[in-house]
């Protein structure tokens, strides 16, 4: 594997999880006023669906060995191949971002794939270095956060409606509800039950109490998925049925989550949302007191 001058390049191993942890806490922290912590199960658990030896590309100094820029691919569905890549502040403008753009270039055409990347708003060296290598920006996310200093409002559910905790058997019901209500979704990339269940059953976070099904008499029309990671509580998917939008499910699946995540003791919470989304999600949050704490912008490589 190539590498710039000074550095020797190798896949990850699972060994190298904590070193990659470190990694990413290190460049938020530089680039970030609200940053979101990461442990080395999170990355383990960001792995499951890729072949180390393949998707990863890791990048040492060779004065201390250390890790100084780390990057993943991965495939979304049949078109894109998107490249995940850090590199360590103190090594910034070494020629590691180019290297890792190449290669995501090289494999996209392997795979015939099209090269999608990311970077952080906060970040313009990577957005102008990608930008200048060709690429446009065609979406933006947003980190919302809320930090709850008393307890939230309790929430009021819509006529006929009802919540509770995911029981023992509706795994697959989660994921089917989860999997129509994306399904129109920007960039969404559809998941068997099997692949699904590795990203999420399997994971050290995964806590039933804090997955929610709303139902209409026996029939499961909004769920949403949370959890303790990345330093506090987690929104990872709120997801309503279309012919049940605009009923107020949203904002109160919410509150009922910032109500059991503030009893567990947990007063930050945080999600990830499509600032283009068409269902009016941007607007729900912060209706709710969610504030945007970082924003990241996705980029295609023009043809």
């Amino acid at each position: 594997m190539t590498a710039p001058p000074g550095f020797t390049a190798r896949p990850a191993t699972i060994a190298d999880a904590e070193a990659l942890a470190d990694l990413i806490n290190t460049y938020d922290r530089t680039h970030l006023e609200e940053p979101d912590h990461v442990d080395a199960d999170e990355v383990e658990g960001w792995w499951a669906r890729i072949d180390l030896g393949r998707d990863t590309r890791f990048y040492f100094d060779d004065d201390d060995g250390r890790l100084a820029a780390a990057a993943a691919v991965h495939d979304r569905g049949a078109e894109v191949l998107a490249l995940d890549a850090y590199t360590h502040p103190d090594h910034a403008g070494r020629g590691l971002g180019t290297a890792m753009l190449a290669w995501l270039e090289e494999e996209a055409a392997a795979r015939g794939r099209r090269p999608r990347t990311s970077a952080l708003a906060a970040d313009r060296r990577a957005a102008d270095l990608v930008v200048g290598r060709g690429y446009e920006a065609v979406r933006h996310f947003y980190v919302m956060a809320i930090d709850l200093r008393d307890e939230p409002p309790e929430p009021a559910w819509p006529a006929g409606l009802t919540v509770s905790p995911m029981r023992a058997g509706e795994e697959r019901t989660v994921h089917a509800v989860v999997e129509e209500a994306f399904a129109e979704h920007w960039g969404h990339d559809p998941r068997t039950f099997e692949d699904w269940t590795v990203r999420n059953l399997d994971q050290p976070w995964w806590d039933p109490s804090l997955v929610y099904l709303v139902r209409q008499t026996d029939e499961v029309v909004a769920v949403e998925i949370c959890a303790i990671r990345f330093g506090g509580g987690f929104v990872g998917v709120i997801g309503t049925r279309k012919p049940w939008r605009g009923l107020g499910i949203g904002r109160a699946l919410l509150l009922r989550a910032f109500g059991d995540l503030y009893r567990r003791g947990e007063r930050r919470i945080t999600l990830a949302v499509d600032a283009g989304n068409e269902t009016g999600a941007l607007q729900l949050y912060e209706s709710v007191g969610m504030h945007a704490a970082w924003q990241s912008d996705v980029y295609d490589r023009r043809l």
